[in-house]
């Protein structure tokens, strides 16, 4: 991975949280339960280099210990920032000495599987990778996906609201979650684990939280909503013409009768030749016109044979209606794994074409052809050398995308910001799709949020915090 957001504090093995007060922690937590010797030495950072910086880390057990925590905090005014598996990429878990870093790796219980009701009770350390195993075997999926699925916990999904792969079909964690227990910064204990889709009785309060990044409080359990896992898969690798035609096989295959379509991911050319390069996996997409945009597909029904029949009889048509240029069929699950490592392996463009501007937005599925044409445009009239590097999921439209030169480029970079952003508003698309706010992106929250919107948060922020203990300096 590749750090991409600088250290808060240069010196993160300094802390600033009084003796007395660590003391106390270590007496609520028992052996174990609290670190403040060599954290960063001997725990992974994650994405952002700040994370570990405050020096000390808590791990609470239980939800008995998570509230004493709070409680604790609140009453001596220590700041606290809940970490999951800290792969967040928006900075959203970033530390600094004098706050406590509150970790949810023992927290990492799956508490109840239902098959008959489809429904799963987690813990939030648990991983979305342990949590698809488990369902798995009972017939069932998650109905959420992610490349970082061995890593991402639950808990960081919920916070993030994290959407994708599959969020076309099945929404975003928003979406997945049935009930939540939380503690609140006053120390409170939410309990609202409803397993049921239907539960109007008044105000949505979990729905506050997801989404949040903890800067209302520390989630502990959440009930989820599982969907039938489809085991036969079809996956296929089209070069289309551009982003339009792309988007016209997406509703071709998502509207046709039989198996379903699972997941849709866009790859523009510079994108997916520089990553399939970096790991040695040229012949993949030899098959291509140069400027071509790759739509990687799969479908599933009731057997694999079902899912390929399907699959080469509407990508036939879509060559036919001009939507697609060719295609290439896996035929077994090595091929598979080899066309998914082209997307999910999105670093290694960035390791080739270093210190880029990383951004994540959305654009109406109508729009993404002009505001990508737009988008390289512009990039080129700023520098002639510029790369901008754009993929992500074509079914809900939410693009990942760096813009660089390969070199250090901070003097274009609220050039670069005016172009990426530079229609987004008007066509209905979003600055930030499914990576939070952060500090990454809190600057652009506040000048291209909406006032109004930005009032009732601020509001709601000083209601349930008005300490400002909770993930101080996150998001508003």
């Amino acid at each position: 991975m590749i750090a991409r957001h600088p250290a808060i504090n240069p010196d993160p093995t300094m802390h600033a949280i009084a003796d007395d007060s660590l003391d106390a922690l270590r007496k609520l937590l028992g052996p174990g339960g609290l670190r403040s010797d060599d954290v960063a030495g001997t725990l992974d950072p994650g994405i952002t280099t700040g994370n570990l910086d405050a020096g000390v880390v808590a791990f609470p057990a239980t939800v008995e210990e998570m509230r004493d925590i709070v409680r604790l905090c609140s009453a001596r005014g220590i700041p606290m920032v809940p970490q999951g598996g800290r792969t967040g990429l928006a900075g959203g878990a970033a530390s600094s000495p004098g706050q406590l870093i509150v970790s949810t790796a023992r927290l990492n219980r799956i508490l109840d599987l239902d098959p008959l009701a489809g429904t799963a009770v987690v813990e939030p350390g648990v991983t979305l990778g342990q949590l698809q195993q488990a369902a798995a075997e009972h017939g069932l999926s998650v109905g959420i996906d992610l490349a970082a699925r061995d890593s991402a916990t639950i808990g960081g999904m919920v916070s993030t609201n994290a959407g994708g792969i599959e969020a076309f079909r099945h929404g975003t964690t928003r979406q997945r979650v049935l009930g939540l227990q939380a503690v609140l910064p006053s120390g409170e204990v939410l309990d609202d684990l409803k397993r049921v889709t239907k539960a109007n009785e008044g105000y949505d309060i979990k729905q506050l939280l997801i989404g949040a990044e903890g800067t209302l409080g520390i989630i502990t359990a959440i009930a989820l909503s599982l969907v039938p896992l489809q085991p036969g898969q079809g996956t296929a690798l089209v070069a289309c013409p551009g982003a339009a035609e792309a988007v016209a096989l997406f509703r071709r295959l998502r509207n046709a009768p039989g198996p379903d379509l699972l997941a849709a991911e866009i790859l523009w050319p510079d994108f997916a030749r520089i990553t399939a390069h970096g790991l040695g996996l040229d012949a993949l997409v030899a098959f291509a016109p140069q400027e071509s945009v790759f739509l990687l597909v799969e479908v599933a029904g009731d057997s694999a044979e079902q899912a390929a029949e399907h699959l080469e009889i509407h990508l036939a048509g879509a060559i036919e209606a001009g939507e697609a240029q060719d295609a290439v069929l896996a035929k077994n699950a090595e091929e598979r794994r080899r066309m998914w490592l082209i997307r999910e392996e999105s670093w290694e463009a960035d390791k080739a074409w270093p210190h880029g501007f990383w951004y994540d937005v959305s654009v109406p599925q109508g729009a993404l052809d002009g505001y990508a044409r737009a988008l390289f445009a512009r990039a080129g009239e700023l520098d002639p050398a510029m790369k901008v590097f754009l993929f992500g999921h074509l079914g809900d439209g939410n693009m990942h995308l760096t813009v660089t030169t390969g070199r250090e480029m901070p003097e274009l970079h609220d050039a670069v910001d005016a172009a990426v952003f530079a229609g987004l508003a008007e066509c209905g698309g979003s600055f930030s799709a499914e990576h939070g706010i952060g500090l990454e992106k809190r600057a652009h929250l506040a000048r291209r949020g909406d006032p109004a919107k930005l009032a009732l948060m601020r509001t709601i922020k000083q209601a349930l915090d008005p300490l400002g203990i909770m993930n101080p300096g996150k998001v508003i």
